[in-house]
């Protein structure tokens, strides 16, 4: 049997509130005290539901791994040629439409830190990147590329860099660029049609 609906929104009323508490004190600030009363939880609730921090902070990965495959995925499907998608694929992890959301931004960052000491959260990490450094390898051979691999490494490093200049809320770093500058560098490498640019990337 699978878990009760109210236990599974409980567990994600706490992933969230760590996501939170994350985006404004980093993981090791964090705990179990100010998760709950982030949450407006008794901290023993948060005992009931976790083992321990970690197991939350994998919980948190589970959950935007997921929340950001969904996002591309759906951008994705809605682009027709290779260099669409590929243009989709950048305004889905950095772009500022609905979907875009701070405080996952600064998650990401700390995750991507805590990776370097915590096993269960590279594993993941590494297996998701690495789907989607291959997905990405196929988009950027069949626009034409002829360093695929070399190519989609770039992009993914220009996305998770973007990332931390965003967490570090650097004064002097204009907003909304990470799209139209990765997407001129794609425009660089696989020309985008005409249908697939974004305004503002002009050459």
């Amino acid at each position: 049997m699978g878990r009760k609906p109210n236990t599974d929104a409980r567990r994600q009323q706490i992933v969230e509130a760590l996501m939170a508490e994350m985006a404004v004190a980093g993981y090791e600030r964090a705990s179990t005290k100010s998760i709950a009363a982030r949450a407006g939880l008794a901290p023993g609730l948060i005992h009931y539901h976790f083992a321990s921090k970690v197991e939350i902070l994998l919980a948190l990965v589970d959950f935007l791994i997921e929340r950001a495959s969904l996002q591309s995925a759906a951008a994705l499907d809605a682009a027709g040629s290779p260099q669409a998608k590929l243009a989709a694929y950048v305004a889905s992890r950095v772009g500022l439409g609905p979907a875009a959301d701070s405080a996952q931004v600064k998650a990401w960052v700390g995750i991507l830190a805590e990776a370097m000491g915590q096993p269960g959260v590279r594993s993941r990490l590494a297996k998701w990147l690495g789907g989607d450094h291959a997905a990405l390898a196929e988009l950027f051979a069949a626009a034409g590329s002829t360093a695929a691999k070399e190519h989609a490494s770039m992009l993914i490093a220009m996305i998770l860099g973007s990332f931390s200049l965003h967490a570090l809320n650097v004064s002097t770093v204009p907003k909304g660029y990470a799209e139209r500058q990765i997407v001129l560098w794609l425009d660089s490498v696989v020309p985008l049609q005409a249908k697939a640019r974004i305004p503002g990337a002009r050459k």
